[in-house]
């Protein structure tokens, strides 16, 4: 006869983690308006209005202009947070560890947070016009850097330079098609393996996408949701993190400790003409 009651039943002694979504949308956006939001909801960002160029004929009188600005207004209004607690008693009898591993989940949930809203606002700015497109297209081997050629021709058009540095923002099924066209592995660029980097291509860095948003296409009579790929500067869109908070404290009706974590940001796209995104199905 086995014996089974001495069966043991061993818990591994470390909390293993889901894979992390992979995205980086936050991190190609311009930071340098956060230095201005301390104590404040709204950041101003003033742009200079082109003064008015007229023909001058000797001997008579000229016109002036009075110097004007434009603004436009980065609202920090984005908070989350969460909040976890482990009772004292299952922590003394539990595998060390779970707070700090599910407090890592959270750090990394309220992170892609800042990612899915630099989604939505593409989504917005696509279905409002305000953000301009390369037509809805399935990507192939004979289309794909077409299409991105393409993208950069529009923003050429819109005064960017040639010179400038590009994000390619792309999804997989976008991606398997221009891997081979790559001219540069970043593997050995921290900073920009940081930022998601996985190639080149002419002068845009590629990052591969999980979070890029869905969107009615601006073809008015496509019925279909497309997929919006992104070629932008870094300038195209502003992000602010004015709160980044982690807190661990005890709870005073239990006998219990917690941790608790908020993260408030705003964002806003600010050039418009420096961004276009690539239409793909799905």
């Amino acid at each position: 006869m086995a014996i089974t009651v001495a069966t043991q039943k061993i818990w591994h002694k470390a909390y293993e983690h889901a894979l992390t979504t992979i995205t980086s949308l936050r991190n190609h956006c311009d930071f340098k308006y956060e230095r201005d939001s301390k104590n404040a909801d709204t950041v101003y960002i003033l742009n200079a209005v082109r003064p008015t160029v007229r023909t001058y004929v000797p001997g008579t009188d000229i016109q002036r202009d009075a110097v004007d600005a434009t603004r436009q207004a980065l609202v920090i209004d984005q908070f989350k947070y969460f909040n976890i607690e482990m009772d004292d008693v299952y922590k003394a009898q539990t595998v060390p560890g779970a707070m700090e591993a599910s407090a890592l989940e959270g750090a990394r949930a309220l992170s892609e947070e800042g990612d899915k809203y630099v989604a939505k606002l593409v989504k917005d700015g696509v279905e409002d016009g305000s953000i301009g497109t390369v037509a809805k297209f399935t990507p192939t081997k004979a289309n794909a850097i077409d299409k991105i050629e393409e993208g950069f021709a529009y923003l050429y058009s819109k005064n960017n330079r040639v010179t400038d540095s590009y994000w390619l923002e792309v999804c997989p099924d976008y991606f398997k098609f221009i891997r081979p066209s790559l001219t540069e592995l970043l593997t050995n660029n921290v900073e920009l393996a940081r930022k998601g980097a996985v190639g080149k291509y002419a002068n845009a860095y590629v990052t591969i996408e999980n979070l890029l948003p869905k969107a009615k296409s601006s073809n008015s009579e496509a019925e279909e949701d497309v997929r919006c790929n992104i070629l932008r500067t870094s300038h195209a869109i502003a992000f602010v993190e004015q709160i980044k908070e982690t807190k661990a404290y005890d709870v005073q009706d239990a006998f219990s400790q917690a941790i608790k974590s908020l993260y408030g940001f705003g964002a806003k796209v600010v050039r418009p003409d420096e961004i276009v995104v690539l239409e793909t199905t799905l």
